[in-house]
């Protein structure tokens, strides 16, 4: 949850509280978090059960240190209340240690696990709304602070609560107290009467926030399995939290899930309907699914709920190109340049688009432009390359092709591309050598293995062609054009049975397949089976192939002949 940072005058106010007493966790308490939340609302003590999630990402985690440390917090906060009963009094007390004799500072991103786990918060004395509010609850359970977590969205905050009346504790503007009208205005709360928001958590709620939050670290460090385990634990603890819905549902598209991810999506935006980047994803999992119509729907409520949100104009972008309607692409692009004219990605989808349109000249401008921005971009200059390429300028494209090697090594699509223009220059060595190492980038990459193929064609290595295009094939089974090559393949090395096979399979794959017709009827001839020969070259012939006229009377008398 991101922070944003308030400035409110303090409200005054003096509620009472019981008196305080030290709450530790029993000495059997649980030895994971699924027990825990077996446990009553009551036996939950909220330090101990984060620090045994925490301990997970950090196996050597002392766990009773950190709560007596915390403990150690509660009783400096103690001894300066003394005797005193008063919420606000015991409140400030806690602000005070925290946020000013112990200098516990925020940050404005939950991207840092450090700034996620109660332990590492506690070392660095930093945190963001959520893990910070965490250490408040923590302190506030052992001196018996009727406190409670609180959600909105995109933030989180702590409520002190009793009969005489309440007060928020916004931790990370060193406690202020905000009305609740700040956060109504400030985070955009949608008007539902059954919902999370603004209410007072339980402690099993706060944790599913905290699960929300783990799930998104494990998601970011592409631990994708851990970050589905806590991110439905999330769902089920807080069903109508949108945050964790959404978050889901990026999980099921990671995972090539769409309909449970648009299941998700929707189900979020039935609680928080103006949640612009919700629909920006819900769109991300229609285009995905191929449902481009309803993916462009999409991507206009989120922009006309976030005007700015940058990403929403290149997903509709992108999916209006899909639909052939580019002049639209482009505009979007253009209004996206308006909002933010240095975001290298809008450039780069911008150039796509004109490369598609074989318009190169505006293609190599933007991708410069990209280049301008993000001089290290792989994409970029992997796309200038094939544009210079199209335009003949193969010194210019294999100069390009190789800085994108330099900077990815390991980038089949650049290695390829000097394939490319190796082939242009002459150099076949050379080509070959990148199209192998294509090849190592990415052994499922057809368009390699059929080029190389192609070249060991040109050097008359027809044994390793035939090999190359043998894995094309199990790349892209229903390609009659690799079944083709391959016959010619089997053809120069006079292995005409195969090279027959090959043919008729290319056939049944494309009927008009005149060359293939042509083909088949001189593999049938060298098999000497004349009539089928004869067949085949007619059949060329009425697609519009050009055969030989002398094959043609030659099979014609034999056929004759051999009819007499």
């Amino acid at each position: 949850m991101k922070t944003t940072f308030i400035s409110i005058v303090l409200i005054t106010a003096c509620l009472a509280a019981a008196p305080a007493v030290k709450a530790v966790p029993p000495g059997n308490y649980p030895n994971s978090i699924e027990e825990v939340l077996k446990l009553n609302e009551d036996d939950i003590d909220v330090a101990a059960s984060i620090l045994l999630v925490s301990k997970r990402w950090n196996t050597q985690l002392n766990i009773n240190r950190y709560l007596d440390m915390i403990d150690d917090m509660a009783d400096q906060v103690r001894k300066k209340v003394g005797n005193s009963t008063n919420n606000r009094r015991i409140a400030e007390a806690i602000n005070n240690l925290l946020f000013k004799e112990m200098g516990f500072k925020s940050v404005s991103n939950a991207d840092n696990p450090d700034d996620l786990f109660l332990n590492t918060v506690i070392d660095n004395k930093r945190g963001y709304c959520l893990s910070l509010s965490i250490l408040y609850l923590s302190i506030g359970e052992r001196l018996n602070l009727p406190l409670n977590g609180v959600v909105v969205p995109g933030h989180f905050f702590v409520r002190c609560t009793d009969k005489g009346g309440s007060f928020n504790i916004e931790t990370t503007q060193n406690g202020v107290s905000p009305p609740d009208q700040h956060y109504i205005k400030e985070f955009k709360i949608p008007d539902s009467s059954n919902g999370i928001y603004l209410r007072n958590l339980t402690r099993k709620e706060t944790i599913g926030c905290f699960f929300n939050n783990l799930a998104n670290i494990y998601y970011t460090s592409n631990q994708i399995e851990y970050a589905f385990y806590y991110q439905q634990l999330a769902v089920a603890l807080n069903p109508s939290l949108p945050e964790s819905r959404t978050n889901l549902g990026n999980i099921y598209v990671k995972k090539n899930m769409s309909d449970l991810a648009i299941q998700q999506y929707e189900e979020a935006l039935r609680i928080n309907y103006a949640d612009a980047k919700t629909h920006h994803n819900l769109a991300n999992a229609y285009k995905k699914k191929g449902q481009t119509d309803i993916a462009i729907k999409q991507y206009n409520i989120a922009l006309e709920l976030e005007p700015n949100y940058i990403e929403t104009y290149k997903g509709l972008a992108q999916a209006y190109h899909t639909k052939n309607m580019s002049d639209k692409a482009i505009s979007v692009l253009k209004q996206a340049i308006d909002v933010n004219s240095h975001d290298p990605d809008v450039y780069l989808i911008l150039a796509g688009i004109y490369h598609d349109r074989a318009q190169y000249d505006k293609a190599i401008s933007n991708y410069r432009l990209v280049l301008a921005l993000k001089p290290n971009s792989v994409e970029a200059a992997c796309g200038l390359g094939y544009a210079y390429f199209q335009k003949e300028m193969y010194y210019d494209a294999i100069e390009q092709f190789r800085s994108a090697v330099y900077s990815d090594p390991h980038n089949a699509r650049a290695h390829l591309g000097i394939g490319l223009v190796c082939d242009k220059l002459g150099w076949p060595e050379d080509e070959i050598q990148a199209y192998e190492d294509a090849i190592k980038c990415d052994p499922n990459m057809l368009a390699a293995y059929q080029n190389l193929a192609g070249a060991y064609m040109g050097k008359k290595r027809y044994d390793l062609a035939e090999d190359k295009y043998k894995t094309a094939i199990k790349l892209s089974p229903k390609d009659p054009n690799l079944y083709f090559n391959l016959a010619v393949a089997y053809s120069e090395q006079k292995q005409y049975q195969e090279a027959k096979d090959s043919y008729l399979k290319a056939i049944e794959l494309r009927w008009n397949y005149p060359a293939a017709h042509n083909n088949l009827a001189i593999t049938f001839y060298m098999l000497n089976k004349y009539s089928q020969a004869l067949n085949h070259a007619k059949i060329a012939q009425q697609q519009g192939f050009k055969v030989s006229q002398d094959l043609l009377d030659q099979l014609n008398k034999i056929v004759k002949d051999n009819s007499q």
